[in-house]
């Protein structure tokens, strides 16, 4: 039995993997064989990097994306819309799959033709309209149209199964409804996980600080994360550089981890995370442990009781001396 998956492209080609979210990076796209992106009047592709629309709760926006063949055969494509959302893994930009059920854009946008023919070195336009709901809520709304070719290019052997492997290649669509925007981003669980020591007065084997970056906004943001871990009395352990993350869409959140080689194997750790923004908002976190493996203390104990009974010995024969 053959089974099809698509594996959605927006942007650059990747590998074609069962399950594969559709990443993105704006602008029109294509994958060499087929590039989407907004029409315009001319019978190249738009210099438009996405689709940027604007409207209040109630209206209907109309627009049209751009399907170019670059082979020499005919090709046939299914067009849907998509929701965006953040991959969990790294934040990349990606679209959701025909599959999977749409709540925002991809709920509210309608293709005039779900399935279309382009000719070899040709291009067609497929007009869309997004409704927005009467409830809609402020801010962006962030989606796409995404074109799949329909027919399997290669198929791959997977767990006694054969899965058949499509690409497709999408256009972001960036929407926003009219209302006060409110930008806000938040860490949440703050944590360092320890693994113990091999050896009694070794370090940690491996430690590493985990958070989660949450944009609770209902506007695109950029953010970007400082990391800081002090010890007892305040000295800084370790000062780890700023590091940018990826553009996060409203609602969506992104696990990170932080390796930390060299954590120290015994010391009060204070872990402080400061989430910033171009736009001045901040959010800071804080998290503390004292680590003190259990080698090691049975290391001290047993060079405690060793030390008592040096004492004790030497008082003995300092006493029979005496005698």
């Amino acid at each position: 039995m053959l089974r099809v998956i698509a594996a959605v492209l927006v942007g650059l080609c990747a590998t074609l993997l069962p399950g594969a979210p559709a990443l993105a990076a704006p602008g029109p796209t294509g994958n060499g064989a087929w590039a989407v992106g907004p029409a315009t009047t001319s019978s190249t592709l738009t210099p438009r990097l996405y689709f940027s629309l604007e409207g209040r709760p109630g209206d209907v926006i109309r627009d049209t994306v751009r399907v170019w063949n670059h082979t020499a055969k005919k090709m046939t494509f299914q067009v849907y819309p998509a929701d965006g959302y953040n991959t969990p893994r790294d934040g990349a930009f990606a679209l959701r799959t025909a599959e999977e059920a749409q709540k925002g854009v991809g709920l509210w946008t309608k293709v005039g033709e779900d399935e279309i023919s382009v000719p070899a070195g040709r291009a067609l336009d497929v007009p869309f309209t997004v409704t927005i709901p009467d409830n809609a809520t402020p801010g962006e709304h962030i989606g796409g149209v995404v074109v799949a070719n329909k027919a399997i290019e290669r198929a791959e052997q997977a767990g006694g199964a054969t899965i058949g492997l499509r690409r497709a290649v999408g256009a972001r669509v960036y929407l926003r409804v009219s209302g006060t925007l409110v930008p806000g981003v938040r860490i949440d669980g703050l944590r360092v996980e320890n693994t113990e020591p091999e050896l009694p007065w070794g370090g940690p084997k491996g430690t590493v600080i985990k958070y989660t970056v949450a944009n609770v906004g209902n506007v695109r943001l950029t953010p970007s994360i400082h990391v800081k871990a002090t010890g007892l009395f305040g000295r800084v352990l370790r000062d780890f550089p700023a590091r940018g993350l990826p553009e996060l869409l409203p609602g969506q959140s992104l696990d990170l981890e932080l390796p930390w080689a060299g954590a120290p194997p015994a010391d009060k750790v204070t872990v402080v995370a400061e989430l910033s923004t171009r736009g001045g908002l901040q959010s800071v976190a804080r998290t503390g442990y004292t680590t003190l493996p259990w080698q090691t203390l049975v290391a001290v104990s047993v060079l405690a009781l060793a030390v008592l009974l040096l004492v004790r010995l030497r008082r003995r024969l300092t006493a029979r001396r005496k005698a």
